[in-house]
């Protein structure tokens, strides 16, 4: 008689090198946001100002979208409402799964620090401070342990590839790198969402391209971020685009091919 044959062995577990690169795409998780007719109303000179208008959105964990549409169009307080930095005046907002209208100033601060990271056209770095210093002083208002500070530092500063310029102040580093370090700064708390306004508007084309490229690297690892801008050529980098008109969603396209900064 035969011996039995050996019982098959099962698949090995997935290692990190054969797990799949986080895809671009139409392949997302769960949803992180969603707006229900919000409006934002601005008194000014004895009129109301509808900045935003009924609009109604929702966003998927992983999603790369650019926010465009001519000045006055609402992008900024569409950002700004995202961001927790304004509240609407009617409709709803729930972020991570939390509803955002009714929350205190100081709720409303422990969202920021917790959930989003913000990128300015000016960068708003502290001139006086390293580049290592202006990316820690989040993590130090949020209470964060020194040495737990110095580890998330040096990660994101290597991500960015601005490690070698810790220990240079803004005024010693190019206009590209001070954005470097506005977008390592964004990323240290580990948001979920990371909003970007005008991220290149100060930059050159070669340069503006550069950290295109850098955010379409944070979206490739997973990375939620919403982008307002002016330039179509930046807009094109991003996987999905939203259109404003007097604080109205105008369109909202999901780009079939994505273009590359390189």
């Amino acid at each position: 008689m035969n011996p039995p044959e050996p019982a098959p062995s099962p698949p090995p577990e997935p290692s990190s090198s054969t797990v799949p690169a986080p895809a671009l795409g139409h392949t997302h998780g769960d949803e992180l946001l969603r707006l229900e007719s919000v409006t934002r109303v601005y008194p000014m000179g004895g009129t109301a100002v509808k900045a935003l208008d009924g609009v109604s959105l929702s966003l998927r964990r992983g999603e790369f979208v650019a926010v465009m549409g001519p000045s006055g169009s609402g992008k900024s307080t569409l950002l700004n409402v995202l961001g927790c930095l304004d509240t609407p005046t009617s409709g709803r907002y729930v972020l991570e799964g939390r509803e955002v209208q009714g929350l205190t100033e100081a709720q409303l601060a422990d969202v920021r620090r917790k959930s989003v990271g913000f990128i300015f056209q000016s960068y708003h770095l502290v001139p006086r401070m390293t580049a290592a210093r202006n990316v820690e002083l989040p993590l130090v208002l949020a209470g964060i342990a020194p040495a737990t500070r110095r580890e998330r530092v040096r990660e994101v500063l290597d991500a960015v590839g601005l490690e070698p310029r810790a220990t240079h102040r803004p005024d010693q580093l190019s206009g590209g790198e001070r954005q470097r370090v506005a977008i390592a700064r964004a990323m240290a708390a580990r948001p979920s969402l990371l909003l970007a306004d005008e991220p290149t508007g100060n930059l050159d084309t070669r340069t503006a391209d550069d950290i295109m490229a850098l955010l379409q690297r944070l979206h490739a690892g997973g990375l939620t971020i919403v982008m307002v801008t002016h330039d179509p050529r930046m807009g094109a980098r991003a996987e999905r685009r939203i259109g404003m008109v007097d604080g109205r969603l105008a369109s909202d396209v999901v780009l079939a091919h994505v273009e590359s900064t390189r």
